[in-house]
């Protein structure tokens, strides 16, 4: 998927585009931050940052959010 996302980048070196692309071809959650990062050449953080920040991955951060909280409330009962 690297081979196939690495002119996607270079084209324009824009992140929402990369994860635009590797969301239409079915790259999602931890394969799509780690190709984003051999991709990119970035550290594991930056393209932690650069998927859950692209518009096309909000369901993806509304969803990582909601579980966080819910993780967050649980500790508080205990």
């Amino acid at each position: 998927m690297a081979v196939a996302a690495q002119p996607v980048w270079d084209e324009g070196r824009d992140g929402g585009v990369l994860q635009t692309f590797l969301k239409e071809i079915g790259c999602d959650g931890v394969d799509a931050v780690m190709v984003t990062r051999q991709v990119v050449g970035c550290s594991l953080g930056e393209a932690q940052q650069m998927f859950v920040t692209a518009p096309c991955r909000a369901a993806e951060l509304a969803f990582h959010n909601a579980f966080v909280e819910g993780l967050e409330r649980a500790q508080d009962d205990v």
